[in-house]
């Protein structure tokens, strides 16, 4: 048995999906960090078994760090993956380093494609044997001299930073786990930067920042000053994509749809997906489930009515020609919501034992895509309920510790599915006026109206961070506001009394040496 496609899937199978590549021709990628050093044992080992080697491109996310990760003082795996925010589970195994590198090659595309316009898997791999920039270092050099007073100031937290040029026109807005980390990479000769990026530190004459409790608030801080200040150069962030959400209207006989907007119009909205290939996967689940009606508008059941193409083929069992009750239908669609949100029998259940079998028959592009529809939900499921909550039934406490060694968090509140409430406070302090605001904002009367563009990408980025970063922050469903003063006293008591914050524990990576002897 030909046993080496699975090992290189294993590895990495195309997951360049930001990319435009032809699909099609199975272009295949070896991805490694240090590839050359992996690759000549994958490649040794297939010899071993007389089977031909294989020839495929091959791409080095260590490579492509040092022309990337300006300032990045070490490039092995961990120290990457901390640097790009990446979490790794089960270290030093291979499915747990595998997935790190995956999720590195998709920071690094990112970046590539935003400050070196690497559009294409050609781009990708020629970028990585790229030589280092050396042309702009005299202006980069000038420029860094005119704002070293004010680099030095820069704070070791997290914020959001503000380019500006000689008449004080806002040139770039960034964010940072670190300002001072973050900032003086822009004016670091060595590793190579992007013509974009070059053009801009040449005109850039005033630094400003504003520092955030936590790398959350930094996020949602620079979201709303791009799309308030418009900058020259912030070309991505300017560009909105909204997020997909799975609607189930309010009718007598309800429809799942997906939709890109919160409407106020009693329906309930399940969300955000940030992919919205796999969005429309799910809604298909869910409906094909439970024999839902995908005809469009309001039903009136009548007896004398032809039901349609899906009552034939069993696609649906008629509601329309009285051949199903409205209480029927309406167990249906509450099999539906508990279906949607229940691990351990719903969507997640039925995509995971799909993804087993795909996985058994090698087809591990099919199993990649399929475990992205898990992650898809548990996205939007992070809020620890044990019941399907909608986007506007979402009423919940985030607690996420600040990077001063969690004698500080920061608290953010979500009333009906909108951002209402954002603050730092001691873990110490008085909880008294924290607790009389949060009783305020879940007291009063939840807000009304379709979500803006902001309240959406608010929405977005929060439960992106939080699935990203569920293991440092503490979320409490707020169901009874009587009990809120214990569950926050039980919530920050126990960060009071963490001495030694997860974030601050040295990566077992940093202990390992560069590999600069494989040709990196």
């Amino acid at each position: 048995m030909r046993w080496w496609p699975q090992l290189l899937m294993r590895m990495l199978y195309c997951p360049l999906s930001s990319l435009s590549y032809r699909r099609n021709d199975k272009v295949v990628v070896f991805v490694g960090h240090n590839v050359g050093f992996d690759w000549s044992f994958v490649s040794k080992a297939i010899e071993r078994m007389d089977e031909p080697v294989p020839d495929v491109l091959r791409l080095c996310t260590c490579r492509l760090s040092r022309r990337l990760s300006v300032g990045l003082p070490k490039h092995n795996l961990g120290a990457v993956a901390d640097f790009y925010g990446c979490s790794i589970a089960a270290r030093h195994r291979a499915m747990g380093d595998t997935e790190a590198t995956a999720k590195v090659l998709l920071k690094l595309i990112e970046r590539a494609r935003g400050e070196h316009d690497a559009l294409t898997l050609g781009d990708l791999i020629a970028l990585q044997h790229a030589p280092k920039s050396t042309t702009s270092a005299k202006s980069t050099s000038k420029v860094k001299q005119l704002l070293a007073p004010r680099l030095n100031e820069l704070p070791d937290e997290p914020g959001v930073y503000y380019f500006l040029n000689t008449k004080k026109t806002v040139l770039y807005v960034g964010k940072a786990k670190s300002l001072r980390n973050r900032v003086n990479t822009y004016f670091h000769d060595g590793p190579l930067h992007g013509k974009s990026v070059q053009k801009m530190v040449r005109y850039i004459r005033h630094i400003e920042w504003e520092t955030t409790g936590t790398e959350l608030g930094a996020m949602l801080l620079e979201s709303r000053e791009i799309k308030t200040k418009h900058p020259l150069h912030n070309r991505a962030g300017l560009e909105y994509h909204p997020p997909a959400f799975l609607k189930i209207t309010d009718e007598a006989f309800p429809r799942v749809e997906l939709v890109q907007s919160i409407d106020d119009d009693g329906a309930e909205y399940f969300g955000p997906f940030r992919n919205r290939r796999m969005a429309e996967r799910i809604s298909e689940m869910v409906i094909r489930e439970h024999n839902l009606r995908t005809c469009s508008g309001e039903l009136f059941p009548d007896a004398d009515v032809r039901p349609c193409f899906d009552y034939h083929i069993k696609k649906c069992f008629g509601p329309c020609a009285l051949h199903q009750t409205i209480d029927d239908y309406r167990d249906s669609v509450e099999r539906a919501r508990r279906f949607l949100m229940n691990v351990e029998s719903g969507a997640i259940a039925k995509l995971a034992s799909q993804m087993e079998d795909a996985a058994s028959t090698l087809d591990y592009e099919r199993a990649a895509m399929l475990r992205d529809g898990i992650r898809e939900i548990e996205r939007v499921t992070l809020h620890g309920s044990d019941k399907p909550l909608a986007v506007t039934d979402t009423n919940v406490v985030i607690i996420v510790p600040t990077s001063d060694r969690y004698s500080t968090v920061e608290i953010y509140a979500l009333r009906a599915g909108r951002l209402a409430y954002q603050r730092v406070i001691g873990t110490g302090a008085d909880r008294r006026p924290l607790v009389d605001s949060l009783r305020t904002v879940f007291l009063n009367d939840a807000p009304q109206g379709a979500f803006s563009d902001r309240e959406l990408d608010e929405l977005r980025i929060i439960t992106s961070w939080l699935f990203q970063r569920r293991e440092r922050a503490s979320t409490i469903v707020v169901r009874d506001v009587d009990s809120l003063a214990a569950d926050l006293d039980h919530a920050l008591g126990m960060y009071r009394k963490r001495s030694e914050p997860a974030a601050t524990i040295v990566s077992e990576y940093s202990q390992i040496p560069d590999h600069d002897d494989y040709g990196v």
